[in-house]
């Protein structure tokens, strides 16, 4: 509103009006993020094929960022199991592994997505060959609103750990500086 009341040739008002608007709108987003975590989850739970949740999270990624996806390696296991799960909710947390995953790599990196069955659990894990995490990063990763990124809020690993804590399942991470990292989902079958 405040926009269409700004006369076309005052530049300054309009661009500090821009300014408003996009603030409005990063701290409605902060507040839905911090919200979500906040609030219990309601967990819907039926049958989950794995693969077929890694394939849309790749698919809503490179719908969101055309162009900037790096190469995604998928090494999925034909005969993994379903497993019992809400799958709006996982694909969340995969989504959000896989984006970290890409935002780590170099331009021309590889992200891999490996899943397989071990002994009444479905792991899956996304690796990258980027910078990798800081050891003193690595305790408080899971922390709400601890971020290394500029811009970022630090909820996406915190609402993630959340999620597959709530399915039953264990989430772990891997790192080692300059060489990558590895995020590894368990998830009971």
């Amino acid at each position: 509103i405040l926009l269409q009341r700004i006369d076309p040739g005052e530049e300054i008002q309009r661009e500090m009006a821009g300014y408003i608007s996009s603030e409005v709108d990063r701290t409605n987003s902060l507040v839905t993020r911090f919200l979500e975590f906040a609030r219990p989850l309601q967990v819907k739970k039926a049958p989950v094929d794995i693969n077929a949740l890694l394939d849309q999270a790749v698919g809503h990624l490179a719908r969101q960022s055309p162009g900037s996806v790096p190469t995604i390696h998928k090494n999925f296991d034909p005969a993994l199991p379903l497993i019992e799960g809400d799958a709006e909710l996982l694909e969340r947390v995969f989504f959000n592994l896989i984006l970290n995953a890409v935002q780590a790599s170099p331009e021309d990196g590889t992200v891999t997505l490996k899943t397989r069955p071990a002994g009444g659990v479905v792991e899956v894990a996304i690796l990258d060959r980027g910078a990798g995490i800081r050891r003193e990063d690595m305790e408080q990763i899971f922390n709400p609103f601890y971020t290394t990124k500029s811009g970022g809020v630090g909820l996406g690993l915190a609402v993630s750990a959340k999620i597959v804590d709530e399915h039953g399942g264990k989430i772990r991470v891997e790192s080692e500086e300059g060489r990558g990292t590895t995020f590894a989902v368990s998830l009971p079958v």
